[in-house]
């Protein structure tokens, strides 16, 4: 028994020898599978997308790979598509390759939003939905923030941290200074000149 055991140890040794021989005489290293380099290859699949402000995404471009990329890895993608120009790469190779350009605008649809919030002690008018108060289009001089009804300022208090709010206040907020159109708003607009005390 102990016999057999030794032959079966025996055998076992000599072809991971053989294989670890195989593995360190190798040449190209590449040409192991499990120490390739992963790379775009004619076959890939790329989808490229723009990532919105908003949290919208546009399908730009789905389909075969262009030619300048066939033959990159992850390091050569990152190079023709940096993450400080706004690149995100997710690369599944050589099956799929995503390209997302994020862009500090909003999409088509949401750029004509706008909503109210407070800046600098006057009510403002800010581009996109609301819980973006990045793109201060203008203050309203005549409306001081002071001058509002403790219920209207409070909304537009609750505006400027709209993230933080509750489901249901943001609901609210939406139906009362979130606007899809600039006619919209300026309806509100003179309704707020009529609240204040």
């Amino acid at each position: 028994m102990k016999k057999r055991l030794w032959w079966v140890i025996a055998l076992f040794l000599v072809i991971l020898g053989i294989l670890l021989a195989f593995m360190l005489s190798a040449r190209p290293v590449s040409s192991l599978i499990f120490w390739k380099k992963e790379i775009v290859k004619s076959s890939t699949v790329v989808t490229v997308e723009r990532a919105y402000i908003c949290g919208e995404r546009e399908r730009l471009a789905e389909g075969p790979v262009p030619k300048a990329l066939i033959s990159l890895d992850v390091k050569g993608l990152k190079k023709r598509y940096p993450e400080d120009a706004g690149w995100s790469i997710d690369a599944h190779l050589p099956a799929v390759l995503y390209l997302t350009c994020r862009t500090e605008d909003f999409c088509p649809r949401h750029k004509l939003y706008r909503h109210i919030g407070l800046d600098s002690g006057h009510v403002a008018i800010f581009e996109g939905p609301l819980g973006f108060n990045q793109k201060l289009l203008r203050r309203e001089r005549r409306l001081v923030q002071s001058s509002l009804t403790p219920t209207v300022r409070e909304k537009l208090e609750k505006a400027m941290n709209f993230q933080a709010q509750s489901p249901a206040i943001k609901a609210v907020l939406r139906r009362e200074i979130e606007f899809e159109n600039d006619s919209q708003l300026n309806a509100a607009l003179e309704n707020l000149d009529e609240l204040q005390e």
